[in-house]
């Protein structure tokens, strides 16, 4: 089993640049020492015996993404498609339960606007 590499200064300049210095989740703006690489196929989840892959593909540019602490931390090791179900269905049931979201709503000091999730690199011209 190999162990979590760090990722080089000019590596980690390139990932920053990667989506003009925004979240390539929700599209937030990062300052770059705020940036977190966010592995999309997990290092974690990939480096039991059945998964296993190559360095070479868990430590390339194209398995990194610029992430915000947010997003990184609630995608965690799942993979695109679970972290959209999570965000889609998950969180919003958990927020809906939530007496002060209730609250909120009711009185229309916020608006659900619930809609499919859809990526900002989904939608990044590069």
């Amino acid at each position: 089993m190999s162990k979590h590499k760090s990722i080089p200064k000019k590596d980690r300049l390139k990932i920053y640049e990667k989506y003009n210095g925004h979240c390539a989740y929700c599209g937030c703006e990062l300052n770059y020492k705020d940036m977190q690489v966010d592995h999309i196929k997990s290092v974690y989840v990939n480096m039991d015996y059945e998964n296993n892959m190559s360095d070479d593909e868990m430590y390339c540019l194209d398995n990194y993404m610029p992430s915000c602490r947010q997003c990184n931390f609630y995608k965690s090791t799942f993979d695109l498609e679970t972290f959209r179900d999570r965000l889609t269905n998950v969180m919003i049931k958990n927020l809906q339960k939530n007496f002060n979201y209730r609250l909120a709503l009711k009185y229309g000091l916020i608006m659900e606007n619930i809609k499919p999730v859809k990526f900002y690199f989904e939608q990044f011209n590069k």
